[in-house]
């Protein structure tokens, strides 16, 4: 288990404050886009679909297209910033979704694994926390898998042992060179680095060329 020295406890405490109110904005926007966007795309579609079918057929079938593949952005939008699953179901039906949207994208085979405990086994407070931190971490695996692995199948498992919890998310694609990744390339799993630093965790990533990527992490529930 990670541990931190007393000077730096104040600044995990303010990076830990920072990233959760990253989250609620996100969560702001997420409900924004699903309750606002989301709305007025499915009520454009219904008006569509009563208009009288004539000579107007063909520009009318154009825009149910449009409508309907912009809502399915707007969800897919919505379901990055901040999924209702993870909040309503927990991190593993969380991770069941993203492993769908993976495979709807275009990407590899997802298998998904996880042996954790029910919210209601942990410390009071603690597991949302975990959970979001580990979810974000799969997601930015599994998106990179998706643009960039070029894989045929990848696996997300989580499990918990003595009070912490372990993620790995494995690819068998093209993988690349970690000491030579560029910053910006990395951004999402920084951020999700930032919430397992700020829990007491870590994160670790291996890959090399032709041999797939592993991404490890870890995060102490209490």
């Amino acid at each position: 288990m990670t541990t931190l020295p007393a000077g730096a406890k104040d600044g995990a405490e303010l990076l830990r404050a920072v990233l959760q109110a990253q989250e609620h904005e996100r969560a702001a926007v997420a409900a924004a886009l699903h309750e606002g966007v989301g709305q007025a795309l499915k009520a454009l579609a219904l008006g569509l679909r009563g208009l009288d079918v004539g000579a107007n057929a063909a520009a009318r079938h154009r825009l149910e297209r449009l409508t309907s593949d912009t809502l399915e952005s707007v969800r897919h939008l919505a379901l990055g910033l901040r999924p209702a699953t993870l909040d309503d179901l927990g991190l593993a039906a969380a991770l069941r979704a993203v492993a769908r949207a993976a495979e709807a994208a275009g990407g590899p085979s997802v298998s998904v694994l996880a042996e954790i405990p029910d919210r209601a086994a942990c410390a009071p407070g603690a597991a949302p926390e975990v959970e979001l931190a580990l979810f974000r971490v799969a997601q930015e695996a599994v998106d990179n898998i998706v643009r960039h692995a070029r894989a045929s199948d990848a696996s997300i498992v989580v499990t918990a042992r003595r009070g912490v919890w372990y993620l790995v998310v494995e690819d068998d694609g093209a993988g690349f060179d970690v000491a030579t990744l560029a910053p910006g390339c990395r951004m999402g799993l920084d951020y999700a680095r930032a919430w397992l630093v700020a829990l007491g965790g870590d994160l670790r990533i291996e890959s090399s060329r032709g041999g797939g990527t592993s991404v490890y992490g870890r995060v102490p529930v209490g």
